[in-house]
């Protein structure tokens, strides 16, 4: 999904002293931010002559703030960057960053010393990381692009290419600029004489129209693949609303796959125009997919067709590994920015989890499944690896970053790729998506997908587009229509239909609960739960040895089917589990001194996942109690083996509660069951 990362942890302090500047001196703008249509932010900038170390320069301040939401979850975005420019180039020669989206607080400073631009960092991989800059390579600003006018107005030029510092990767890219001549532009009550710019940058394949004043080179407008942005004025601040990026990230298709884990061939036509990487033909062709079409400029327009082979294992590397020897598989053995597989701490919980395997791929399995059963779902995620271990919460990138970096700091090669995926939600869509490959050996890199739990495969749904390179990955999706599909089990669907009829009638019927009227019914051969009111079908699998009917689109949801002593249906529980982390403690010295001591270290406030909410575990008249979303109050009891706690939310909805801790025995997460009774009814019957 689109990201806001940079490379280092920011430090709240500004390390340049700037000199005192007049109020006349000042340049003071405001850019409306603005997505599909709906202003969703601003930017507010400010511009000052100062002077560092006797050496003039210009100082730059820009302060945006946006309000976005993805997934059916709202978040807010701040961001500060501070820039230092040379007054003869408008190049900077410093920079810091501070942002906060949606509670991911990250950062960086930047700083040029001669040919070179020192990153440095705090809390990452090096303290410091050193990147070249090739002679004529533009350090830009997001507001002053003075360079555009030296190339197209003084230099009269109508295209040139150059290297470019990319802030965000912490690279340099070549960037094709192309001046569409000039036009006048009203904007902030005033007139302008605009020079229009078309950018394609040859490696994360992004392309951005710019408008800037054809005598100062002062921002005016500019149109992203994300959003737009252009001058405006302070009244901006109060006619902010909200953007939906779901527009960007996912894309209808003609097609609703009750399965999607058991497609084993799938032919896709489709139509999109993705950033972050530089997409060729020869790219989309790899081990188990094949593209026929065209890309042009990083425009994708043609057929992919999808037919990964499953890995059991065969000839696996033994474990531990050894690939020092293999200049190929050095970038996927070392950390990275977002992959701390040198940390301590990811290199003793990689040991613990592969301690004993027999070969690379079980310990690959079970870092996989590790992940998989323990890094819940949310956004904007746990970003780094080191990060989404500690938070124990992440996207995909999260999960595909830790993944890495587990296998790596065990010496496995191990990469992050990016592309879409085939979900069943909203009647069937491809979404933006990232995952893993791992190297096998002879076998060689092996695709799995731990973020749905296909810790071992992925399913022939994947459209794989390049590795996840860049910070700035956008899927961009135009139109995806599937022309064909098979799954693993071929029988005839009327034939499962039949079959699955008669196995599962004592199941069917209506069911009512208090929070309304669900259904279960069969189709395409297996038992499925449809709530009518939101015109959604789930499909369940068939039940494990504790009589648990998972739903095949996450392991967070089952049924438990209530049976009399004929074995008629009464009614079901519909389990729905959460695992919440620790956002804040409380001292467990401000605790009333008569609450039992197992009850103080669980005290604190847990963060709900996807949601803009959190509950609060407290201690009240010596008992356990839970501070729920809408100031419900839940009582909770020791259940009588141990280890969990029992309350009652409301008739016909209960609740069991367990903490998680770490190897200190902190308490780390609290993971919430909720358990709620369903009835069948009597028009149902019992078929």
């Amino acid at each position: 999904m689109g990201r806001f990362k940079f490379l280092v942890w920011f430090l709240p302090t500004f390390l340049i002293l700037i000199g005192v500047i007049s109020a006349a001196e000042t340049e003071e703008h405001y850019y409306a931010i603005e997505q599909n249509g709906i202003v969703c932010g601003y930017a507010h900038v400010i511009i000052t002559p100062a002077e560092i170390d006797g050496r003039p320069c210009i100082r730059l301040l820009d302060s945006l703030w946006m309000q976005m939401s993805a997934m059916g979850k709202s978040f807010e975005g701040k961001y500060l960057f501070e820039y230092l420019l040379d007054p003869a180039t408008g190049m900077y020669f410093y920079h810091t960053s501070a942002i906060d989206q949606g509670g991911l607080k990250i950062g960086g400073t930047m700083e040029v010393r001669g040919d070179t631009m020192y990153i440095i960092s705090s809390g990452q991989v090096n303290d410091t990381s050193a990147v070249a800059l090739p002679p004529g390579t533009l350090r830009q600003n997001a507001r002053i692009h003075r360079y555009m006018v030296d190339f197209f107005v003084n230099d009269t030029l109508t295209q040139k290419e150059c290297p470019v510092f990319n802030e965000m990767d912490g690279t340099v890219n070549t960037v094709t600029y192309t001046s569409r001549g000039r036009e006048k532009l009203e904007l902030a009550g005033k007139t302008f004489d605009a020079l229009l710019v078309e950018s394609i940058d040859r490696k994360t394949g992004i392309q951005v129209k710019t408008w800037v004043d054809a005598a100062t080179g002062l921002l005016l407008k500019t149109v992203h693949p994300l959003r737009d942005a252009y001058l405006s004025d302070a009244t901006i601040k109060d006619r902010m609303g909200r953007a939906n990026l779901d527009e960007h990230l996912f894309v209808q298709t003609n097609k609703v796959i009750s399965d999607p884990w058991a497609v084993s061939y799938m032919k896709v036509q489709a139509v999109l125009q993705p950033g972050g990487g530089w997409m060729t033909k020869e790219g989309l062709n790899v081990p188990g997919q094949k593209f026929e079409g065209t890309v042009q400029d990083n425009r994708i327009d043609g057929v992919f067709e999808i037919s990964h082979a499953r890995y059991g294992g065969g000839k696996a590397p033994a474990f531990p590994c050894d690939f020092s020897g293999v200049d190929s598989l050095q970038p996927y053995l070392q950390p990275a920015d977002l992959i701390e597989s040198n940390d301590s701490t990811l290199i003793r919980k990689a040991g613990e989890i592969t301690a004993g395997a027999k070969d690379a791929w079980e310990a690959a399995t079970r870092l996989s499944r590790w992940v998989n059963k323990e890094i819940g779902y949310d956004i904007p995620g746990g970003c780094t690896a080191l990060k989404t271990y500690e938070t124990r919460l992440g996207e995909c990138g999260s999960h595909s970053n830790l993944l890495a970096a587990f296998c790596r700091a065990v010496g496995i090669p191990a990469r992050c790729v990016f592309g879409c995926l085939y979900v069943p939600d909203h009647g069937g869509v491809f979404g933006q998506h990232a995952w893993n490959e791992i190297y096998m050996g002879e076998a060689g890199w092996i695709p799995v997908d731990c973020t749905v739990d296909e810790v071992t495969y992925v399913d022939c749904s994947h459209i794989r587009l390049c590795e996840w390179n860049s910070k700035a990955m956008m899927f961009n999706p135009e139109k995806f229509q599937i022309l064909d599909y098979q799954t693993a089990e071929a029988s005839s669907t009327t034939q499962a239909d039949s079959a699955a009829s008669t196995r599962y009638a004592p199941y069917v019927g209506e069911y009512q609960s208090e929070r309304g009227k669900v259904n279960i019914l069969v189709r395409e051969g297996c038992l499925a739960f449809e709530i009518p009111e939101r015109n959604t079908i789930l499909d369940l699998k068939d039940p494990d040895e504790n009589g648990h009917w998972y739903f095949k689109l996450t392991a967070a949801a089952s049924i438990v089917f209530e049976t009399d002593s004929s074995g008629a249906v009464l009614a079901m529980t519909i389990h729905e589990r959460q695992r919440m982390p620790r956002q804040t403690a409380v001292d467990s010295a401000a605790v009333d001194s008569t609450v039992p001591d197992t009850y103080r270290p669980l005290v604190g406030v847990y963060t709900i996942p996807m949601q803009n909410a959190t509950i609060a575990v407290g201690v009240q008249e010596k008992r356990l109690m839970l501070h729920l979303p809408g100031n419900a109050i839940v009582a909770l009891s020791e259940s009588e083996t141990g280890g969990q706690w029992l309350g009652q939310l409301k008739p016909g909805t209960s609740l069991a509660i367990s903490f998680d801790t770490d190897e200190t025995r902190q308490v780390t997460a609290m993971r919430f069951t909720k358990m709620t009774r369903a009835t069948k009814t009597a028009a149902s019957g019992n078929q």
